[in-house]
């Protein structure tokens, strides 16, 4: 019943009221400042007398003064007032000139290569405090980092996201072939039978669980959405290697040949005896995207940082 009794009675506008009634010792002025009516601000003062058990403030010389319960309650009121002001009011501005957060974004190891020097020169000028950590990508958990929070952003290819995360279309990229220089089978163009036959150097990006990495369909290999059910042609896979960027230099000392995206061997060392050819199928074109969770949308930070990175990724 207590509890019933406050929330009756002592609700943040009559906290707000008492406030004032305090400042200004005087029931016609306390009104102006809270736009209210004397009669709305008397009949208030009454309902906080009656729940303090107080008069709260006595007429005197000059106009109203307040009890010394008045007085001891006044602070803690004015606190309630001001956190409840805090809550309702706009979020403040942003200024990545003064933030000092940190951002976890996952990222392909050989786009990370392209988008660190230009994100960072630009966070250098327009947010020097701000901290970057740029992760290897996981399929297996990018849902569960963005859902926690452990992860701000995640580039990647657009699959179906849920309906709890946003992402932004960034530019296509498409799939080629590398192929060393004077290989044995390989000639003008490379056959789908070639292609097949071979063995394939990939990077050690995760396939489905119960799949067997060394023996893998065409879309595992190349971590697309499986498209076919019961495709026998599968591609054997030599070396899952590390980096991405050990892929051409295996390529050039061996009859191993890869798929990969076409940004991705666009600045080769001409000294690697690398060619880059057509697929011999007809695969898909590479979508890529931002994603975020649905929670951060509204963020200010995250608003401005999430400009940032795609004027920073999309020229790539």
């Amino acid at each position: 019943m207590v509890y019933i009794h406050f929330m009756n009675e002592l609700d943040i506008h009559s906290l707000r009221c008492l406030t004032t009634l305090i400042g200004e010792r005087s029931v016609t002025r306390a009104a102006e400042r809270l736009g209210l009516s004397q009669p709305a601000v008397s009949h208030t003062l009454a309902r906080l007398r009656r729940y303090f058990g107080d008069a709260l403030l006595v007429r005197a010389t000059g106009g109203m003064v307040p009890t010394v319960r008045a007085l001891e309650i006044d602070a803690s009121a004015r606190e309630i007032v001001a956190a409840v002001d805090r809550l309702g009011r706009n979020e403040p501005d942003f200024d990545p000139a003064t933030d000092r957060s940190r951002l976890v974004i996952t990222v392909p190891e050989y786009f990370e290569r392209r988008l660190a020097p230009p994100l960072l020169s630009r966070l250098q000028v327009e947010a020097p405090g701000v901290s970057i950590e740029l992760r290897a990508p996981d399929p297996w958990q990018a849902r569960d980092w963005l859902d926690s929070g452990e992860v701000d952003f995640r580039l990647a290819w657009i699959h179906e996201p849920r309906p709890e995360s946003r992402f932004a279309r960034l530019s296509e990229d498409r799939l080629v072939c590398l192929v060393r220089d004077g290989h044995p089978v390989v000639g003008e163009r490379l056959r789908a039978a070639d292609f097949f036959a071979l063995t394939h150097v990939r990077p050690a990006i995760a396939v489905a669980r119960d799949a067997d990495p060394a023996h893998v369909s065409v879309e595992q290999y190349l971590g697309l959405r499986a498209r076919r059910r019961g495709d026998p042609r599968r591609l054997r896979i030599g070396l899952l290697a590390q980096s991405f960027l050990t892929i051409p230099h295996v390529v050039a000392t061996s009859d191993m040949i890869a798929t990969v995206p076409e940004r991705a061997v666009s600045d080769l060392d001409p000294r690697l005896r690398v060619r880059v050819m057509r697929p011999p199928l007809a695969l898909p074109a590479l979508r890529g995207a931002l994603y975020w969770h649905e929670r951060s949308n509204a963020d200010q930070r995250h608003r401005w940082f999430r400009r940032l990175l795609l004027e920073t990724s999309r020229p790539l």
